[in-house]
């Protein structure tokens, strides 16, 4: 594994959690398995579903580039392989609260499904 990160599910989400505020794509690629599946946080019944690392560089290298806000971790859970993590995005006048559910498998995230307030 490019990061070397232990298989703790709390130190590879932390890690995960870290280079995503960083804007460092390659750092978050690094830390999921090639199969991971994320659903995104944005309005829509189930978000949109993007699965395996090609696809997750496409979907997500717009907005590292722009490159405009920051997570908050509020608070943060592990039950065995999964994670919940509650956020608040800071984006300029907006903040938008939410949590992420987890899974890492074999030190990589690879699962994460976004929850956001309405």
């Amino acid at each position: 594994m490019g990061n070397a990160v232990n298989a703790d599910p709390l130190a590879v989400v932390q890690a995960f959690a870290k280079a995503w505020d960083e804007h460092d794509l390659d750092a978050v690629l690094a830390l999921v398995t090639e199969d991971a599946a994320f659903e995104s946080a944005r309005p829509g019944l189930n978000g949109s579903r993007v699965v395996g690392i090609d696809a997750l560089r496409a979907a997500w290298s717009p907005s590292f580039a722009a490159a405009s806000g920051t997570f908050e971790i509020e608070d943060t859970f592990v039950a065995g392989d999964r994670v919940v993590q509650m956020w608040r995005y800071l984006g300029g006048a907006n903040v938008v609260r939410g949590l992420d559910v987890l899974r890492v498998r074999d030190g990589r995230v690879a699962e994460k499904f976004g929850y956001v307030k309405t």
